[in-house]
């Protein structure tokens, strides 16, 4: 790379790329360890919240399964005491 800053074999727009790659890597490093930082030292109350939220998660999961099952169920029920007929269809046929 300090060959080619020497003889200027660069363009001003990728010197412009590597700047701002350089400086988003350096805020990504810089979240990073500091998310890890809090991380270690909050290791009790961090493993608490995730559990909670994953709980949480799953009871509206399960919630929804048994919706969607009694629904399942309704539907069979309504669909197989009609024998395939709705009262709102008529058929006429023209002769």
């Amino acid at each position: 790379m300090v060959i080619f800053m020497l003889f200027r074999f660069y363009s001003n727009s990728l010197n412009q790329f590597s700047k701002g790659y350089a400086k988003g890597l350096f805020v990504v490093g810089l979240l990073l360890i500091g998310f890890g930082t809090l991380v270690w030292v909050l290791k009790e109350v961090l493993a608490v919240l995730a559990a909670a939220i994953f709980i949480v998660v799953g009871f509206v999961c399960c919630f929804n399964a048994v919706r969607i099952f009694i629904n399942t169920m309704k539907s069979n029920k309504d669909n197989s005491s009609s024998a395939g007929r709705s009262d709102n269809v008529r058929v006429r046929i023209e002769e």
